[in-house]
């Protein structure tokens, strides 16, 4: 028995033991999870910019000075050239055509036309269509299973990243701050055997690619773990409670279908004489309880100064909205600017735009990577000593 390396490992405390077997069974458990999670996220984050490149005729960037149709043509448009089929949504992302949804959310169903002149650039085939990023979404969200069981599962397996990225860095610190403990913590031995530079690349870049992977994962967990997002909201608002659910927004006259394009000209006007928008999603009310549902961008794909606006359907009047996105970002508490900003920061645009989520890509790469080169490391500690 070599009693130098069993004194050596017992020399640790039980802390550092605890912290070690939770890295690895915890990183073993989840990881296959992790690597789905990352990869789906990195091309979901950057679908506007494929898509731009794949259909490039769909691409039309805002022209300054120069008003955008307001929806209210659109829908009517739209109501004309296809009268049996029932309109879901107007949609208009910056830099991109103006999109009227039909009925299921689906590429086969959405009419695309220019946004300042209505002009037909792509009709809807009406026929069901792969939508690849729809697809990654749903690996994202609920790793191809029933919401019920994957939603879940993407959720803790997040919390358990977590948990892997916080023991991951009581491991990486170094007993002794030496000049060579240094130089093995902070840079690769990119010339090493496989065994250490594998190692290298799991302890060496999970340590630089902490941070952001705290973020993403902190922002992940926000939409799926009540208890998280309760618990965030406390912390940031220094020890409130998350405010009520809104109350349901209902109509306040008698329903009235014919009046429905007329009420959404007046929303338009009333919404854009309050906010200088690049972009909008407007939800067409289904039924008669409904309410109209306007959403207008401020800034090019980030989403943190995002308004919301509720508008009865019969009559165009503006309704009491309690969401946080019904309030300008400037004149938010902190608190209610953490919600706000929680997508932003999940897929990077909130650092720099395009710049962040490039940053981010690098990034969740490396995240990407740490649950398989922690196997891996596993492997070569378990193959040592079955050959001992």
């Amino acid at each position: 028995m070599n009693t130098g390396k069993l004194k050596k490992k017992n020399n640790r405390s039980l802390f550092y033991r605890i912290s070690a077997w939770l890295h690895l069974w915890l990183g073993l458990i989840s990881g296959i999870i992790i690597v789905v999670i990352c990869i789906t996220g990195i091309t979901w984050s950057f679908r506007d910019e494929i898509k731009d490149w794949l259909n490039p005729e769909l691409k039309i960037e805002s022209v300054s000075g120069k008003a955008m149709a307001n929806p209210a043509d659109l829908y009517c448009q739209a109501k004309k050239m296809y009268p049996e089929q029932e309109i879901s949504f107007i949609w208009r992302p910056s830099g991109k055509t103006a999109m009227i949804g039909f009925g299921k959310r689906n590429p086969g169903f959405v009419l695309h036309l220019n946004p300042y002149t209505g002009e037909v650039i792509r009709k809807p085939s009406f026929k069901e269509e792969f939508d690849f990023f729809e697809w990654t979404l749903k690996g994202h969200r609920f790793l191809w299973l029933p919401s019920e069981i994957g939603r879940p599962v993407i959720n803790y397996s997040t919390f358990i990243f977590l948990i892997t990225l916080l023991s991951g860095l009581l491991l990486w610190w170094p007993k002794k701050w030496t000049k060579a403990m240094r130089k093995q913590s902070f840079s690769v031995k990119w010339d090493a055997k496989i065994k250490r530079l594998n190692y290298d690349l799991h302890n060496v870049l999970g340590f630089y690619a902490l941070l952001i992977l705290l973020v993403i994962s902190m922002t992940g967990m926000y939409y799926g773990l009540p208890w998280f997002n309760k618990f965030l909201y406390f912390t940031t608002s220094l020890g409130k409670t998350v405010k009520t659910e809104r109350k349901e927004i209902k109509n306040i006259s008698s329903h009235n279908p014919e009046k429905l394009a007329e009420s959404m000209l007046m929303a338009w006007e009333d919404a854009i004489d309050k906010v200088d928008a690049k972009g909008y999603y407007l939800s067409v009310p289904k039924d008669s309880a409904e309410t109209i549902g306007l959403f207008l961008y401020l800034s090019h794909r980030q989403f943190y100064d995002l308004q919301s606006f509720s508008y009865d359907r019969n009559t165009g009047v503006l309704l009491a909205n309690t969401s946080a996105y019904a309030m300008p970002f400037d004149k938010a508490d902190f608190a209610t600017k953490v919600q706000k900003l929680n997508y932003d920061l999940h897929v990077g645009s909130a650092f720099g735009g395009i710049w962040g989520r490039i940053l981010y890509f690098f990034i969740t790469i490396i995240g990407a990577s740490l649950p398989i080169t922690g196997f891996l490391v596993w492997w070569f500690k378990k193959k040592k000593k079955g050959a001992s």
